[in-house]
């Protein structure tokens, strides 16, 4: 016996025997992820009705949308929804979608049980005496590796699903554990309040600041251990539906909608993730008005040797559980900020009211709490921002791993996606930069490193190279700015920057903390010269002249761009003997500013393919003149943007289960599948695309009139050329007074840009026609500052539902704020005007750009569309797209 035990040369031998053919056990494989997984293994029937739905009798449209979602989901399959705005569209898919996710849930515990039968079965097959003992070994060997990972995936998908079952019914547990805990009486670190002690940079040295690569390791440093998640082997994967839509506002919103379904709420685990200043509760941190100067301060926080309090895993711990229990960890922050708490504890918290600093210092990070729950999320609420791009996406935590991804208002989404991989980078920008770095350069020039020295110098060289491409003289006789588009490729050979080596300097940049060191480094110097100490004198002496100006303008804040988050400050007031041009920068943050953008477009020029294109907006001769550069509100850039959007959803498609395209105006169908779907590997038959008519009855509940002449005969022509003439003003503010005589409650008109608003509004102001138009109903604008838009809303509300008014007038701008998101039911918009046809400028050289792109790359789609050319039916969905969202505000409901 010893001497066969010994045996390893027999061992081998047996083991590469085959004992038994394919056709007997099967050539093992690991289970797929995605579809094979054990727990897909049984279909489920698709349901005949919802009973989650929380209204009894949903529209047929409805119910058809939802099991068509279902059915979707369960066959693994991609699709297209069109529901018209007002049919219920995000209830909907919520209801459907989670459904299925508890019913597939609901086969966990069977299928475990089945496996562990089977793997007993075996064992005790295995034991039989009449049985050849080396046949029944290797026989049962190779059962189990198939059986025995399905059962350990289920094993831990079936904890997490009991854990989550305790949290659900344990919530005020959970918040009277949380409340303990931060009711103690001293705390380790305490949180500045001290304004002038946020802001100061007193205490920090000056070699903080400094870029030294022999003293730093090569790799970035990410967050702490409190959000650090375990091996991909041992995380358990769980389903999971990522709810996408356009804005935190819009996902507020789909809570309230789920809200509505209290089975499904009581027993589904939900994450709404928000960035560091949303979440935040430090107030050190938070206070800092940049997002990337906050996302900076943080990590650094991190790395420092005092930590945050707040970022103890035990206490974030407990916040990730209340949150998982149905607490929102905006609530969280909102309460921590306001050091009011009975939002959150309810009467308890009165007994804490001389400790609220300790609670406050207590309560774990509710920014990190919402990524320490992600894995025990079923429905986890993103914005695009979040889930389009793969850096921030990565970042925040989510696993596209078995996920299922529903994208709502997806008629935005091509854009959206060309949006989140689009960088403006101002010329104003680029000379701050420039002087920053100069000033670094010369500051710490006999404290650099050979390596670093030299990529400084290079950073410098390459800033210098943007800053040609914009300034170089051209012949412009106009005086106008001639944008142009030119391939990534061709810009840096404008620039003269071919040859230089990108990846470097954009690799030192990250590895280094370099912009948030620049940042620091810049705001230090702000902070000693404005004092006289003799740190302050050695600086006059070092800095040069440039410096002096950026460090004087920074501290000037521009009143016009609090009103206006569009409208761009003057950036070039002279220029020096050298040719180089002072900056004005709005603030102390707008330095900050430049630096992230300028990295971000520097990390874009990195990854750009083939469809990536860079607008460049010269410097005009008449710019040079300061007299005129106060007028003008966009400047000389660098636009960087791409052509073709959906190849950067990839990864999005491939990696997930499925994904869920749903919104009220998708068409035409063919532009998202053939750019979103088929680079990704699924082919149009295998797209499910659902399209149904709206809830309410067109002949009885909706009249649709197209305007093309005032009441005095005269044609209304609102394209660009003719739309600001006061002629067509005058005849298109008469007719709008008419309407308002005929309709009762609330109009709302759509203009098509804010400056046409204004222009608009002025011109009736000086006819009178505003004060006319003022006795029929109350007038009101859109604001472009987001912070007086809740006001606005509630003023014309009142002014619509009240019995003694006329109603109101609200004048609006398609796509703009009140465009999309926001509904205009019942006595709110009795009817909606539409001022033109609001197609985009067809001389917009990045349109043209585009279209020319899309006829090249994508002429299948025209051949399937009666001919008509792939740019030219985007073209029309630009505009179609807006009309559709704008009437859809003010259909509801099916008695709307």
């Amino acid at each position: 016996m010893d001497e066969f035990t010994a045996d390893t040369q027999g061992d081998s031998i047996l083991a590469g025997i085959s004992l038994f053919s394919s056709d007997q056990i099967g050539d093992y494989k690991h289970p797929n992820p995605h579809i094979a997984s054990p727990m897909f293994t049984q279909s489920l029937p698709i349901p005949k009705e919802f009973p989650d739905f929380p209204f009894p009798n949903p529209y047929p449209q409805q119910l058809a949308l939802m099991q068509s979602i279902y059915d979707t989901l369960e066959r693994s399959r991609c699709g297209i929804f069109q529901s018209p705005t007002g049919t219920g569209k995000s209830l909907s898919l919520l209801t459907a979608s989670l459904r299925w996710l508890l019913d597939r849930n609901s086969t966990v515990q069977p299928k475990l049980k089945d496996l562990r039968e089977k793997l007993k079965a075996i064992n005790a097959l295995s034991t039989q005496s009449d049985l050849d003992w080396v046949m029944a070994y290797e026989k049962s060997r190779v059962e189990k590796l198939v059986i025995e990972p399905e059962l350990e995936d289920l094993a831990r998908v079936n904890d997490c699903l009991e854990k989550i079952s305790d949290l659900k019914t344990s919530s005020s547990k959970l918040l009277s554990d949380l409340l303990n805990d931060s009711g103690v009486t001293s705390a380790p670190h305490s949180v500045a309040t001290d304004p002038q002690e946020e802001n100061s940079y007193e205490g920090i040295q000056v070699e903080e600041f400094l870029f030294d690569t022999a003293n730093e390791n090569l790799e970035p440093v990410e967050d702490d251990e409190c959000s650090k998640p375990a091996t991909d082997v041992e995380q358990p994967r769980i389903l999971q539906i990522i709810y996408c839509s356009r804005t935190h506002s819009q996902l507020s919103q789909v809570l309230g909608e789920l809200k509505k379904c209290q089975n499904l709420i009581n027993q589904i685990t939900v994450v709404q993730l928000a960035a560091r200043h949303s979440l935040c509760t430090n107030k050190k941190i938070y206070r800092l008005s940049h997002p990337e100067a906050i996302n900076e301060a943080c990590l650094e926080l991190g790395r420092s040797k005092q930590k945050c309090s707040m970022r103890n895993r035990s206490s974030v711990s407990k916040v990730s559980n209340c949150i998982l229990s149905g607490v929102p960890a905006s609530v969280i922050a909102s309460c921590v900020r306001q050091d009011r708490y009975s939002d959150l504890f309810g009467k308890q918290a009165g007994t804490l009211r001389n400790q609220a600093s300790n609670i406050t210092a207590r309560i774990g990070c509710p920014y990190y709490a919402t990524r320490s729950a992600l894995p025990l999320a079923q429905l986890i609420l993103v914005p695009y921002s979040t889930l389009l791009q793969p850096a921030t996406r990565a970042q925040s935590g989510i696993s596209l791993k078995n996920a299922v991804i529903v994208i709502d208002e997806a008629h935005n989404l091509l854009e959206a996606t060309t949006s989140s991989m689009s960088v403006l980078l101002h010329l104003r920008d680029i000379h701050s930069v420039l002087t920053v770095l100069r000033s670094y350069q010369q500051y710490y020039a006999s404290r650099f490193s050979s390596v670093c020295s030299l990529r400084i110098k290079q950073l410098i060289s390459f800033v210098q190279c943007l800053q040609n491409v914009l300034t170089a003289r051209r012949s412009n006789v106009t005086g106008s700015l001639e944008s142009r588009v030119v391939t990534v490729s061709g810009m840096l050979s404008e620039a003269g920057a071919d040859n230089m080596s990108l990846h470097q300097l954009t690799d030192c940049m990250h590895q280094k903390r370099m912009v948030a060191k620049l940042a620091g480094f810049a705001k230090w110097l702000v902070d000693k010269s404005d004092r006289p100490t003799a740190v302050k004198r050695q600086i006059d002496t070092d800095l040069p002249v440039g410096m002096h100006a950026l460090l004087t303008r920074m501290k000037r804040r521009n009143a016009d761009q609090q009103d206006d988050d569009s409208v761009d400050a003057p950036f070039i007031h002279g220029e020096t003997s050298s040719g180089s041009t002072s900056s004005r920068t709005p603030d102390l943050e707008g330095c900050s500013s430049s630096l992230y953008k300028f990295q971000a477009f520097l990390d874009a020029v990195i990854i750009s393919e083939d469809d990536a294109r860079v607008m460049i907006t010269p410097v005009g001769p008449n710019q040079l003149d300061a007299s005129t550069a106060s007028s003008d509100t966009k400047g000389p850039s660098l636009y960087f943007t791409v052509l073709n959007p959906g190849r950067y959803l990839r990864d999005l498609v491939q990696q997930s289960r499925c994904v869920l395209l749903a919104g009220g105006t998708m068409e035409p169908f063919e532009e998202l599948i053939e750019q979103v779907f088929v680079p990704a590997g699924k082919p149009p038959e295998n797209t499910v695309v659902f399209a149904c008519d709206h809830v309410i009855d067109p002949k009885r509940q909706l009249a649709i009139y197209p305007v093309a002449e005032s009441p005095d005969g005269q044609m209304l022509e609102f394209t660009y050329q003719k739309r600001s003439t006061p002629q067509v003003m005058d005849e298109c503010g008469e007719v709008i007074l008419q309407i308002c005589s005929r309709t009762p409650n609330g109009i709302v008109v759509f203009l098509p840009s804010y400056e046409y608003q204004q222009s608009v509004c002025l011109r009736w102001e000086k006819t009178g026609l505003l004060e006319r138009l003022n006795k029929q109903k109350r007038v009101f604008r859109e604001p472009r500052n987001p912070s007086s838009l809740t006001q606005v809303m509630q003023a014309y509300g009142t002014a619509c539902t009240e019995n003694q008014s006329n109603g109101a007038l609200l004048i609006c701008v398609i796509g703009g704020r009140l465009s999309e998101g926001i509904n205009f039911s019942d006595k709110l918009a009795r009817a909606v005007i539409i001022v033109g046809m609001p197609y985009p400028n067809p001389q917009c050289p990045l349109l043209r750009e585009k279209m020319a792109y899309l006829d090249r790359q994508f002429a299948r789609i025209g051949a399937s569309c009666s001919g008509t050319s792939p740019g030219r039916l985007h073209y029309d969905a630009l505009c179609m797209r807006l009309i559709n969202q704008a009437i859809g505000r003010a259909v509801r409901h099916a008695n709307d």
